[in-house]
C-alpha cells in the first residue's frame, strides 16, 4: 500500500468524519464548472510573519491540487489582526473561514481540526526569551528545577494550562505585554515556538533587553492543525486531500524545509537540554495522528535533505 493510501485510510478512519468529502470524493472535473469559494483567513500577527506566510502558503496550494474536485477559489485576509481564541470564535460566528492553531480537546470540541500537523510538531519545541546577562537557567536539569521560575503565557493559550499542569508557575498576560513582563523581571521566562523566537528576538519593539536562553528546550506534544467551523466538513476534507498530495509530492516537506524558521528551529534544538513535560489537553485521536504521522513526516523531511544535499555535491 502506498504511503498517499495508507495516510488517506487514516484521515478517513480519523482526521475526519467518514460522511466528510474525502470520504465522497467527488469525481474529477473542470474546475471553471464547480462553484467559486472565498475563503477568509485571520490577519498576521506581529512576530510570526515567517510562520503565517508559510501556513497560508500551504494552504494555498492544497486548495490549488484539489481545485479540479472543488473549483476555484480566493483568499481574503482580515484587516484586524486577532488574538488566537478570538480568531477561532470567529469560525463559530461566521467571520472566518479557516485559521490554524495548536490543538486541545476544548477547541476540538467546537470547531472542526484537520488533524494532519502543519509545523511537524516545532511548536511543541520551546525555547525560551529571558533577560540579557541572565544565568541561572544554566543549572536547570529537570522538570522539578524549571518548576522554581515562573513562566509568562497568554490568557487563553492552551501553552498556559500545559505549564500550569505540569506545576510550572505562570503569570498570564497578552502576547505583547509579555515581552515586556520578562525583560522589566515579573517573569523569568517567555517560552516560544524554535519556529518564531528568532524572529520575534529580531523585532526591536517587542524583545528589548531580551535574548534567547542558551541552555533549554522544553519539549511537549503540541500539534498546529488547520481549522475550519464545527460543521463545514466540505473544506475540512478539501483541505486534507490536498495536504495529502502536497505529502506524497514532497511539496509540503518542501514548503516547510525551505522556511528560515525551520531551519533555526531545528539548529535551536540541537545542543540543548531537553525537558519533558506532559500535556494534558490532546486528544485521544490527535495523539494518534501524531503517533501514525510524523514518523512518516520525519522520515520524509530526512530523506528531502539528503536528496538535497547529494545535489549540491
Amino acid at each position: 500500500m502506498t504511503l498517499k493510501s495508507r495516510l488517506l485510510l487514516f484521515v478517513c478512519a480519523v482526521l475526519i468524519p467518514l460522511n466528510s468529502a474525502v470520504a465522497q470524493k467527488q469525481p474529477k472535473t473542470l474546475a471553471s464548472q464547480l462553484p467559486h469559494t472565498v475563503l477568509r483567513l485571520p490577519n498576521i500577527h506581529p512576530g510570526r510573519d515567517a510562520v503565517y506566510a508559510y501556513a497560508k502558503q500551504l494552504l494555498t496550494e492544497a486548495l490549488e491540487v484539489t481545485a479540479n474536485d472543488y473549483g476555484t477559489f480566493e483568499l481574503l485576509v482580515s484587516s484586524q489582526e486577532t488574538a488566537q481564541e478570538r480568531q477561532l470564535r470567529s469560525l463559530e460566528h461566521e467571520l472566518l473561514d479557516v485559521t490554524w492553531s495548536v490543538t486541545s480537546l476544548e477547541r476540538e470540541q467546537h470547531f472542526l481540526p484537520i488533524r494532519i500537523p502543519i509545523m511537524a510538531g516545532l511548536f511543541g519545541k520551546r525555547a525560551l526569551l529571558v533577560r540579557e546577562g541572565e544565568t541561572r537557567f544554566e543549572n536547570v536539569e529537570s522538570l522539578e528545577d524549571l518548576q522554581r521560575f515562573r513562566a509568562v503565557l497568554g490568557y487563553d493559550w492552551p501553552d498556559t494550562r500545559i505549564f500550569k499542569a505540569n506545576n510550572i508557575p505562570v503569570l498570564e498576560t497578552t502576547y505583547r505585554a509579555s515581552f515586556r513582563i520578562v525583560s522589566e523581571g515579573f517573569a523569568d521566562m517567555f517560552p516560544r515556538s524554535v519556529m518564531e523566537i528568532e524572529e520575534e528576538l529580531e523585532d526591536s519593539r517587542l524583545s528589548q533587553g531580551l535574548t534567547i536562553d542558551n541552555n533549554l528546550i522544553v519539549s511537549y506534544a503540541s500539534p498546529i492543525f488547520f481549522f475550519v467551523g464545527s460543521d463545514n466538513h466540505q473544506l475540512a476534507g478539501r483541505i486534507a486531500q490536498g495536504l495529502l498530495i502536497l505529502f506524497e509530492t514532497g511539496r509540503f516537506q518542501t514548503l516547510l524545509t525551505q522556511q528560515e524558521g525551520y531551519k533555526q528551529g531545528m539548529s535551536l534544538i540541537s545542543g540543548r537540554r531537553i525537558i519533558d513535560i506532559q500535556n494534558p489537553l490532546l486528544s485521544e485521536q490527535s495523539k494518534l495522528a501524531l503517533e501514525r504521522f510524523l514518523p512518516e513526516f520525519e522520515l520524509s523531511v530526512e530523506t528531502a535533505l539528503y536528496i538535497e544535499k547529494e545535489s549540491e555535491q
